[in-house]
């Protein structure tokens, strides 16, 4: 399958999700005109973040992940049943475009990616709630959890990395598959890896200043 073959299913993609749009913005609107009032308050409280461009890229990651986790990542997970039937046209159509191994529910299971699949739901994203608000405010309990989290979601985004850069042929990928899964996934390493680094410089920076205080206070 070539490019011209890749757009064509990708305009049939975006005329879809402009249907869907359409049919969402009639049914969110009531929500819209509750919420609209709250949406400066919410800009207020937004401006510290945006001084801090690191936590600002963690709010986003964090807030974007809960979402895409809940209705896509875990859909292996889940019984068909209780998929609603618009992510399960989602998974489809994604799938139907990249041919993605890991979201593959007509092939045999790979363990170890169930059991990454199986960290992401009940480590990580009760995490996600967390580490959104800690970010946001600027918490210094949320550091360290913070950099516990990125040290591990690195090492199961890393192994995918690996088969689809390693394994493309395995897999029946062609080349602008491969380019795009790992445009996909990437972010979900190099992002906590900046968080890690970040994490332990603020974390490393507290430390020698409470222990230049007990010097001081020593010295007294």
């Amino acid at each position: 399958m070539g490019w011209d073959s890749f757009l064509d299913k990708v305009e049939v993609v975006v005329n879809w999700g402009n249907r869907i749009y359409a049919k969402v913005e009639k049914f969110a609107e009531p929500a819209v005109k509750v919420i609209s009032p709250h949406v400066d308050t919410f800009a207020q409280e937004l401006e510290p973040i945006m001084n801090r461009p690191m936590d600002w890229v963690l709010f986003l990651y964090f807030s974007s992940h809960i979402p895409i986790t809940i209705f896509f990542d875990l859909q292996n997970l889940y019984p068909q049943w209780i998929i609603p039937t618009f992510f399960q046209q989602l998974h489809g159509t994604y799938m139907a475009l990249l041919n993605d191994p890991f979201m593959d529910k007509t092939i045999p299971v790979k363990w170890w990616f169930k059991i990454f699949s199986l960290c992401e739901a009940f480590l990580q994203l009760p995490f996600f709630f967390f580490a959104a608000y800690g970010v946001f405010k600027d918490k210094s309990w949320i550091r360290l959890p913070l950099a516990v989290y990125c040290a591990h979601v690195m090492t199961t985004v890393l192994p995918c990395l690996a088969e689809i850069i390693l394994n493309t042929a395995a897999y029946g990928l062609e080349e602008y598959q491969r380019n795009i899964m790992l445009m996909l996934y990437s972010p979900y390493f190099f992002i906590p890896l900046l968080g890690l680094v970040d994490s332990y410089i603020r974390i490393t920076k507290k430390i020698k200043a409470n222990d230049t205080a007990l010097i001081e206070k020593k010295n007294e």
